[in-house]
């Protein structure tokens, strides 16, 4: 009887954590941690862009691609703790909130990080351009 109890408690406690993993495939994205408040793609034509902020945006654009990947290999490292850090949680008979929360702060840090690196690029985007360029800017790719 306790044999049955125990794998069938294991056998829920792996299925929640099967299902908590798989709702994270469905909904998170690469680079989930992306700021939403800036229209991906923005149409930089419209700018009417010089030579120089051409090239000064090619940079920014070079410099995001390297915070971007730099952003995917530290979510790859943390994604190979994750599921044994979870496991901790969810195996312990007494929900540990303290334990829980550090999971979470741990989780989110990484993509926060991004985010911030991300709103640094687009603060460099907004003082190469013009106050007209600007103008254009806020209007059409900040949403």
């Amino acid at each position: 009887m306790c044999v049955v109890l125990k794998s069938s408690l294991v056998f829920q406690v792996l299925s929640f954590a099967a299902l908590l993993m798989w709702s994270n495939v469905i909904y998170a994205a690469p680079h989930s941690s992306q700021l939403d408040d800036f229209h991906p793609n923005c149409n930089f034509r419209q700018l009417n862009l010089t030579q120089e902020q051409h090239s000064a945006l090619r940079r920014i654009r070079s410099d995001y691609k390297v915070a971007a990947d730099k952003a995917y290999k530290k979510e790859q490292r943390t994604d190979r703790t994750r599921r044994r850090n979870i496991m901790k949680i969810l195996i312990n008979p007494n929900f540990d909130q303290n334990n829980a929360r550090d999971y979470v702060e741990s989780r989110y840090l990484s993509r926060m990080d991004f985010a911030v690196d991300e709103l640094a690029i687009q603060h460099r985007i907004y003082h190469l351009l013009s106050p007209v360029q600007r103008e254009v800017w806020m209007n059409t790719c900040l949403r």
